[in-house]
């Protein structure tokens, strides 16, 4: 197997997205576009690609960062999903792309290293420098016929409860929303325990300019008296949806935004065809966030990620 890691101004587009097919929407060009743009300055796209007879068979995307002289991999930003792709995973094709991947990793001088392994492709690779850690994500199964009933009563109460009240859902696809959308992301982002938002203004606007209007994005907003109260950003790729962002003011869980818009999401998601809905990872000890989303019929996936830090990084705890 030839390996390469290829640029994304050098990268065959059409080549790449057609091994994407079988990926997440977080595999594709237009997430590593979003993530170059949004993140802060010296953020470069990088696809490490695997080819036999110069033919793509083997690939993984990866955001590189850098900070204060310091290079970190990550596959991808944010515990986005960045695992490797094939084209007939073969056990010989991934030996040779896993042997050239952590070889690249061992001589690349990143001093973090992150990969995000929802397929569990490295679980049986000697990977001695990489930590594993363990997370879950809950994903809801369609029925292929539409719709989705949760199987909870009571969730579905809340659920009708917040259609029959005086709001509108509303379909964000410009900027004219965004600084109300950040309010509610930050609130919620505050509710949630951080210190400060994960993600800064900018990424929303370069996802806005990089996919507003386009049938990946599904990106819905609930609106009470000319006034946004809820959102929902949500990606649709292949057959699946991924809830991606989901924030609301509290002061208005009287009128059930997020029910609403994960219904409404859902219902999109159905009518185009996605047999699968994915909830996100939780933290193993938000336990009310996991009973909500098992009340929608999701059910616990578990997966790996895979870190690596120099003693540099480890000191600087950056």
């Amino acid at each position: 197997m030839e390996f390469r890691v290829v640029d994304r101004r050098s990268l065959d587009e059409d080549d790449w997205s057609d091994l994407v097919g079988t990926g997440s929407f977080f595999h594709t060009i237009h997430w590593a576009d979003v993530c170059v743009a949004g993140l802060p300055r010296g953020v470069e796209a990088v696809f490490l690609c695997g080819y036999e007879t110069g033919r793509l068979v083997a690939g993984m995307p990866a955001v590189i960062t850098r900070h204060f002289g310091m290079r970190s991999f990550y596959a991808m930003p944010y515990g986005t999903y960045g695992h490797a792709l094939f084209r007939e995973a073969t056990p010989e094709r991934k030996r040779g792309f896993y042997g050239h991947l952590l070889d690249h990793l061992r001589a690349g001088g990143y001093s973090r290293i992150v990969i995000t392994d929802f397929n569990g492709g490295l679980g049986g690779i000697d990977r001695d420098f990489l930590e594993q850690r363990d997370c879950f994500t809950h994903v809801i199964s369609l029925n292929g016929d539409g719709e989705h009933t949760p199987p909870d009563k009571k969730l579905n109460g809340h659920i009708r409860s917040g259609q029959r009240a005086l709001t509108e859902i509303v379909r964000i696809d410009d900027g004219d929303r965004l600084d109300e959308f950040y309010r509610l992301y930050s609130l919620t982002e505050r509710r949630h325990g951080a210190v400060r938002p994960l993600y800064r203004k900018r990424f929303f606007r370069a996802l806005l300019e990089k996919l507003g209007g386009s049938s990946m994005l599904y990106w819905n907003g609930l609106n009470e008296g000319g006034r946004l109260v809820g959102s929902c950003i949500n990606f649709i790729h292949g057959d699946t949806l991924f809830n991606w962002q989901t924030v609301s003011d509290y002061e208005n869980r009287h009128l059930k935004p997020n029910h609403v818009l994960l219904a409404d999401a859902i219902e999109r998601g159905a009518a185009t065809g996605v047999k699968m809905v994915n909830l996100g990872a939780s933290p193993e000890n938000a336990h009310g966030l996991i009973d909500y989303k098992e009340r929608w019929g999701g059910k616990r996936v578990d997966y790996a990620f895979y870190v690596a830090a120099s003693g540099l990084r480890r000191l600087l705890r950056r």
